[in-house]
């Protein structure tokens, strides 16, 4: 299967038939209930409807598909959900029964219904007014042969399946993160590590006024960012000692054959974050907690810190 996907439809045209019929359906399904303004994206690797928030999402599994409407729909569906396993934040609906349409759109309604009031953080009045220099941003990329995908809360341009560039406005400055950015000549002395000692790889270019915000000079960067990419460049990361599941992450992974598989399917590293994170909380109650928050992420094949790699 394709390790990076930036559309529903190529998420969908890597399985097989059976099961692309199965997701096309679900899919035209959620689309049809949607309002006209909703966006269909990629968030965690997983099909996303978005309005006002997220609808939901949704993953094909080896014998299930998985449904992460969020915590409140599932509580509130649970009579109707009966039959189903579920958790926390996620569904599971074998692929051997009919797809359950009546539930999905009840609950796809339900999450709509509770974001349609929802409203959204003034931009530019918390983060200061930086609508020019998102248009000229958008100009820039425009000319590039970046896609466009929705990770961690924002969007991010991607060549070859590796995060390029992003960018987004404070109250002080306005940032583009370019994340290969070590590798960059930086001719011009712009680039600064945020984190020291944290962040390896990525690098941001700040301005305090748009204005000084030069369009070339910031497309030879994004040119120099994706050459960076074919060169093969990255940070490796570093090895960690195998670590192995136990108490609840290591029930949780014996229960559900799918979990367990993308669980192994990630890097000995990935593993171990996850199990230093569930064995680290204290109270029973945060582990769970804290269990529903990662299953997604597995099984997307994400690592529990990659959003600041």
């Amino acid at each position: 299967m394709a390790t990076s996907i930036s559309t529903i439809d190529e998420y969908i045209n890597q399985f097989d038939a059976d099961k692309k019929e199965y997701l096309v359906k679900v899919r035209q399904l959620i689309a049809g209930l949607v309002p006209p303004s909703a966006d269909e994206t990629i968030s965690y690797q997983m099909p996303t409807f978005r309005y006002k928030g997220n609808i939901i999402h949704f993953a094909m599994n080896k014998n299930h598909l998985g449904l992460y409407p969020g915590p409140d729909a599932i509580q509130h569906f649970a009579t109707a959900l009966k039959n189903f396993k579920t958790t926390k934040g996620a569904i599971q609906i074998p692929l051997d029964q009919p797809i359950p349409t009546q539930i999905i759109s009840d609950i796809v309604n339900f999450n709509i219904d509770k974001l349609k009031d929802k409203q959204g953080p003034n931009w530019y009045q918390s983060r200061g007014n930086w609508q020019a220099a998102e248009e000229l941003m958008q100009q820039i990329i425009v000319k590039t042969s970046l896609k466009k995908e929705f990770k961690w809360g924002s969007y991010i341009y991607t060549h070859k399946g590796k995060n390029v560039i992003g960018w987004g406005g404070f109250k002080n400055f306005f940032s583009l993160w370019f994340y290969n950015g070590v590798f960059l000549e930086d001719h011009g002395k712009h680039l600064i590590s945020a984190s020291e000692g944290k962040t390896k790889a990525l690098r941001q270019w700040r301005f305090e006024d748009v204005k000084d915000m030069d369009a070339e000079k910031i497309a030879a960067y994004i040119r120099e960012s994706i050459q960076t990419i074919d060169d093969g460049k990255e940070v490796k990361p570093t090895k960690t000692p195998a670590k192995v599941p136990s108490g609840l992450l290591l029930e949780t992974l014996q229960a559900d054959e799918a979990f367990y598989d993308s669980f192994r399917a990630l890097t000995p590293g990935k593993q171990k974050e996850y199990i230093e994170y569930i064995d680290e909380a204290k109270q029973e109650k945060t582990k769970q907690s804290r269990m529903e928050k990662i299953k997604p992420l597995i099984f997307a094949k994400k690592g529990l810190n990659d959003k600041y790699k």
